[in-house]
């Protein structure tokens, strides 16, 4: 028996191969490779997780983890098979080598559905290719039986042939159902496809010892699972919050060469480089009180390559996720920024309607604070990288405007605003929003421009702030460089006379007039039948 603190915060371990530490050479990066085996024998940088997968195994029986796509929940499945298929030598220089006394070997179901496509073509294939090598290897005859039944025969001639029970690995479970949620019929498909095999985790408990499920969002509103009443939800468990993700605690004290590397090609001291990372791919939170997480996708791509990449959002946002941020008639600030209940939070899923449940699920959103007194959870976009890939795919639906004419616009607003050059500024802020279509109601035009412009400001990349709150009023837009303070206000039915007398009169200026930078004054007024920016003054 292995005595363990379930409370212990989760260790990092660098080895190169199985045997040695790596203390003298470069450090080397598993960019898209996802096997234990092949990390540890192929000396790659590896973060121990197996305390606290160890810490899991012993706890449950059947569980669920909902996390992020890339987030690594398919290695964290790969170092469970390793163990419970009793690879010792794998282990050896991590605390679950040093500390597990017997180790077995037991049959391992691992069902992947990382690579399967939207169609009930491509399911029936994963299941097929699954269950045909299963049967070769335990000798059992699946013809004329459906899914479940075949899967069910398998699992309990392998409990029966090893006289142990075997473990049952799900990964990716929901990437089917996520992908045609925009297509009810098709989704309903999958879904009948599904329901036998999961089925089996009930009708089959007694020859299991462990089985675990992975995905993006969870089961709860899927009858799929309505006869499976023994699985556990750990996606909010404190205990398993960071069995994937990287903590900064684990960079520092492990990947700290890596980083020391790339700050020396960048030309910054260890520290603005951590700062850089942080502010790019941390920010990830999946309890109350669970350390900040990088995600480790974007993180070891960033090492291994010596450059802030978006290698998470680039590698595959769903279109229909942009598309229904898009048709939102509310206040994108507000979507992307909500509060919800700890009883919602629990049981959120993607399959539900809203907005901010899919945005959460699928790691857009992430937990930003807790309100224990209240029992209130906020959400926020976890870090400047997703917040680019969102923004950026959402700007071209709204203004109308593809990729690139955004890119050469933002970039000449960038310049305009660093060089306090209010009437460049201003101009190429109208040309931005001109194609917002005319076909908008009126009822709906205000929310949408006000949401062009988050959108626009966030991806210029400095300090903006819309709403800033001041002593006598509430501050339209506050953009803030290293020279400047901006303070913009907006008339949808005024002039741009009025929106700067309101500046002046309310003295918006006042926090700032001891800061050092100059204060520039615009008043905006906007145009009913052009809808874009109308006229402006400064002072």
């Amino acid at each position: 028996m292995i005595f363990f603190d379930l409370q212990i915060c989760t260790l990092c371990s660098i080895f190169v191969g199985s045997k040695q530490l790596c203390t003298n050479m470069a450090q080397k990066y598993p960019v898209g490779i996802e096997t234990f085996a092949d990390i540890i024998d192929g000396g790659f940088a590896y973060a121990d997780k197996t305390e606290t997968i160890y810490a899991l195994t012993q706890t449950y029986r059947f569980c669920f983890l909902s996390r992020p796509r890339r987030f690594g929940k398919s290695l964290m499945l790969s170092t469970m098979e390793s163990y419970f298929e009793g690879r010792r030598e794998l282990f050896d220089n991590l605390w679950l080598g040093k500390a597990e006394v017997e180790w077995f070997c037991r049959a391992v179901f691992r069902l992947n559905f990382v690579m399967t496509g939207a169609s009930p073509d491509s399911l029936k294939s994963t299941l097929e290719s699954h269950l045909i090598k299963w049967e070769r290897d335990y000798d059992v005859n699946g013809q004329n039986l459906d899914y479940g039944q075949r899967f069910f025969n398998v699992i309990e001639k392998a409990a029966q042939t090893s006289g142990r029970k075997v473990v049952i690995l799900v990964d990716e479970y929901d990437k089917t159902l996520v992908n045609t949620m925009h297509d009810m019929e098709l989704h309903e498909q999958m879904k009948d496809i599904l329901k036998p095999v999961f089925s089996v985790l009930k009708g089959a408990d007694r020859y299991i010892e462990f089985a675990i499920l992975t995905g993006v969002t969870r089961f709860s509103k899927l009858n799929i699972f309505s006869d499976l009443n023994n699985l556990i939800d750990i996606s909010l468990d404190e205990r398993f919050s960071t069995i994937c993700g990287i903590t900064e605690d684990e960079i520092n004290t492990y990947f700290n060469e890596g980083v020391k590397d790339f700050a020396n090609k960048e030309g910054v001291d260890y520290h603005q480089m951590m700062t850089i990372l942080k502010e790019n791919y941390d920010g990830y939170h999946f309890s109350a009180n669970c350390p900040d997480l990088y995600n480790p996708f974007s993180l070891i791509n960033a090492l291994s390559r010596q450059s802030i990449t978006h290698s998470w959002f680039e590698s595959g946002t769903p279109t229909f996720l942009v598309k229904q941020i898009k048709n939102t008639e509310d206040d994108i600030r507000d979507v992307l920024n909500p509060e919800t209940s700890a009883t919602t939070l629990a049981t959120m899923s993607a399959f539900d309607s809203g907005l901010t449940n899919l945005l959460y699920q699928t790691g857009y959103l992430t937990i930003k604070d807790y309100d224990k007194n209240d029992d209130v959870y906020t959400l926020g976009i976890p870090n400047r990288e997703v917040e680019i890939g969102l923004f950026s795919a959402l700007l071209p639906l709204y203004t109308g405007k593809d990729e690139q004419s955004n890119d050469s616009a933002l970039i000449k607003l960038r310049r305009a605003i660093r060089g306090g050059e209010v009437d460049k500024f201003m101009q190429t802020l109208k040309s931005l929003l001109s194609g917002i279509p005319y076909d908008l109601s009126e009822d709906k035009h205000e929310i949408y421009y006000e949401n062009n412009l988050f959108l626009i400001f966030k991806l210029v990349g400095f300090n903006a702030t819309t709403e800033y709150r001041t002593s006598d009023g509430r501050i339209d837009i506050l953009l803030e460089t290293s020279k400047y303070i901006y303070i913009i206000e907006l008339k949808l039915n005024g002039t741009a006379e009025e929106a700067l007398s309101q500046i002046i009169a309310k003295d918006y200026g006042c926090p700032f007039e001891t800061d050092g930078r100059e204060i520039i004054r615009i008043g905006v007024s906007f145009s009913k039948s052009t809808r874009s920016i109308d006229r402006w003054v400064s002072a």
